[in-house]
């Protein structure tokens, strides 16, 4: 892994990923249901905290919720903000319904929201949910739920991944994941043996590794990202409570 090191300038967009590349819990669909848990970070750059997040994976009467907060400061900078995505799982894949993410802090406040209806095959945005002009992929896999998705590839065995991302205004783009060492990492939470996973871009300065443990059900335990190799944030897993699926009746 290149070096990494500590940039003097924090860009304003750095807390935006920690979002994207979260990666979350989960089981085959077909015989045991995802796994509900609530996840504590530390938010740090250059050593030092600058700010918390939490990740939840919970049921609902459609299918399941996965959220996502955070609260970061650096100097005058501030950023809140909050995703959902609502979604159900069908022969081991996912299938969003409705993401939204809300911001504040320094700078203007965003409200962003997408709806998915997989029947009628419309995509629509914003709170109007006005339709979008476009044609109707079934791969499509919002901000956060293709997270899940990689991580059901990932218990099936798979070590590199493309997937079809909606970005907030609907409109998609290829995310590329590939497995490339598998690692022991100190921790807040702990000490414990991971699984270190590069985002795959061409021509691109940016680094994203995110470390998952599957001893925890491939969760995501820490989340490093770069430019040139110097740091703009380093989250690690401080505190989690998991509640392991139980097994569906009937399944071998």
């Amino acid at each position: 892994m290149p070096m990494m090191k500590t940039k003097t300038s924090w860009r304003l967009w750095a807390p935006f990923v920690v979002i994207t590349a979260l990666f979350c819990s989960a089981a085959s669909a077909e015989t045991v249901p995802l796994s509900s848990f609530n996840a504590d970070y530390i938010v740090y750059r250059a050593g030092k905290k600058h700010g918390e997040a939490n990740r939840y994976l919970k049921t609902t009467e459609q299918g399941y919720q996965l959220g996502y907060s955070s609260d970061i400061s650096w100097m005058i900078f501030s950023d809140r903000r909050h995703e959902t995505s609502d979604f159900t799982v069908t022969d081991g894949a996912i299938q969003p319904l409705r993401y939204v993410m809300t911001r504040s802090g320094t700078g203007p406040n965003r409200y962003y929201e997408l709806n998915l209806d997989p029947v009628a095959k419309v995509l629509s945005e914003g709170k109007a949910r006005k339709p979008k002009t476009v044609e109707w992929q079934s791969d499509w896999l919002d901000q956060i739920s293709y997270q899940l998705q990689l991580v059901l590839d990932l218990r099936a065995g798979k070590t590199e991944f493309t997937y079809n991302v909606l970005n907030r205004h609907g409109d998609s783009k290829p995310y590329h994941y590939k497995v490339v060492a598998e690692e022991m990492l100190p921790l807040p939470y702990g000490n414990i043996k991971t699984l270190r996973i590069a985002r795959i871009e061409e021509n691109s300065d940016k680094q994203i590794y995110a470390w998952v443990a599957p001893e925890l059900d491939y969760m995501l335990v820490r989340l490093w990202r770069g430019e040139d190799n110097v740091e703009q944030f380093d989250v690690q897993l401080h505190k989690l409570d998991l509640t392991p699926a139980v097994q569906a009746s009937g399944s071998p």
